[in-house]
């Protein structure tokens, strides 16, 4: 199970609590509820999926988001929760604009955090096969941008209204 409610420990300031807040309004817009399968395509290994959970919104809680931003910090919750779970670094670093990822991956977040993986992020509301598929390359291609760091790529894309998660690694 990936548990939206999880990230606010993970994260300080309240981003966590905002990431999953996020999350819980892209996925209660495509009419879920909390237990939906999230089904897992692309470089895991054979079909998988995991049950979402996360604290039901306030129909109020809507009005309050741009619908891209709530869509694009959505899927970081859901792709962090995933990372975590599919990648074997467990801590989290934001990275620099202009890397052409949105985090670092690695160990240790406490001490000497060290850049072990990249993550490149995105998320779709409502999208077919072939749009989760151009989002994937786009992706791809924009993690060259540190490909100078010699570490690998996860590219997470996050399609909200089946829901399904597509996972590449480069």
């Amino acid at each position: 199970m990936l548990d939206l409610n999880d990230l606010p420990a993970d994260y300080p300031g309240g981003i966590g609590a905002a990431l999953a807040q996020a999350g819980a309004i892209c996925l209660e817009s495509q009419n879920h509820t909390p237990g939906v399968a999230l089904a897992l395509r692309g470089d895991a290994d054979g079909a998988r999926s995991y049950r979402l959970n996360w604290t039901r919104t306030d129909d109020g809680d809507n009005a309050l988001w741009q619908y891209n931003r709530a869509t694009e910090m959505g899927a970081e919750a859901v792709a962090i929760l995933l990372a975590k779970n599919e990648t074997p670094y467990p801590d989290i670093a934001a990275a620099i604009a202009g890397t052409g990822v949105d985090f670092w991956l690695g160990e240790d977040a406490n001490f000497s955090f060290q850049r072990k993986a990249r993550l490149e992020i995105s998320g779709i509301r409502n999208g077919s096969d072939a749009a989760i598929a151009r989002r994937v390359s786009e992706k791809l291609n924009q993690t060259a941008q540190s490909d100078h760091s010699q570490t690998t790529a996860y590219v997470i894309v996050v399609e909200f209204s089946r829901p399904v998660a597509e996972i590449r690694v480069k």
